[in-house]
């Protein structure tokens, strides 16, 4: 299926929209400095919060996306050997509503909603979700939490069939959809593509649409 097939476009909010990666080592600095001695590859922190979050995001209903957030904090600074409060835990969790949208981000959204319909797949608090819909340039409607899109996606039906799921490289498939991978700033990714698309951004997806429109 040709990109300009697709009525709908359910793009993954972080490592493609926002960058939680850099969001995330800037606040877990506060902890690092407190390890003493060298600090750890960055590539390293990053794969041990994930591990972390993988583990609680079973209990998501339970504690909620700050809650989650502050429970990684307080495991990852026992993991190294830290004493860390909950007031320190939940200013890391709170941190979220600072991270940063890549910078190809809002001009990819712009030119995209002319012709998709855009839903964002992701998880935030009630009070960062309005400010950061209205930064992405969508309803808040069109906000969806992760544990729900399949939901979602099925009452809408064929309103917004087919759709294509713009995710990172490094996520699996989560759901029956059509995939096209964002490499962002990694390596070249592997040929063939492991999904129906796979490109390096957000500017590279509207460029690619672009020359589909020529075909």
């Amino acid at each position: 299926m040709g990109l300009t097939d697709y009525r709908a476009l359910l793009i993954d909010c972080d490592g493609v929209l926002v960058d939680r990666d850099s969001g995330v080592f800037a606040a877990l600095q506060p902890l690092l400095d407190s390890r003493g001695g060298p600090t750890p590859a960055r590539e390293q922190v990053l794969a041990e919060f994930n591990a972390v979050i993988e583990g609680l995001y079973p209990r998501f209903a339970e504690l909620g996306f700050s809650g989650v957030l502050c429970f990684a904090h307080r495991q990852l600074a026992e993991r190294w050997g830290l004493h860390a409060s909950w007031e320190e835990g939940m200013s890391f969790a709170r941190s979220a509503g600072n991270w940063s949208l890549f910078e190809d981000a809002p001009g990819a959204m712009l030119y995209l909603r002319k012709f998709y319909r855009l839903l964002v797949r992701g998880d935030r608090d009630a009070e960062d979700r309005g400010l950061l819909c209205e930064r992405l340039g969508i309803e808040a409607e069109h906000f969806i939490s992760l544990v729900e899109a399949e939901q979602w996606l099925d009452r809408q039906g064929a309103q917004v069939q087919p759709v294509l799921h713009v995710t990172r490289a490094s996520t699996g498939a989560v759901l029956a959809l059509d995939r096209c991978l964002i490499g962002r700033n990694r390596s070249p990714q592997p040929t063939p593509c492991a999904a129906d698309y796979c490109i390096n951004s957000m500017a590279d997806l509207v460029a690619q649409h672009q020359l589909s429109l020529r075909r």
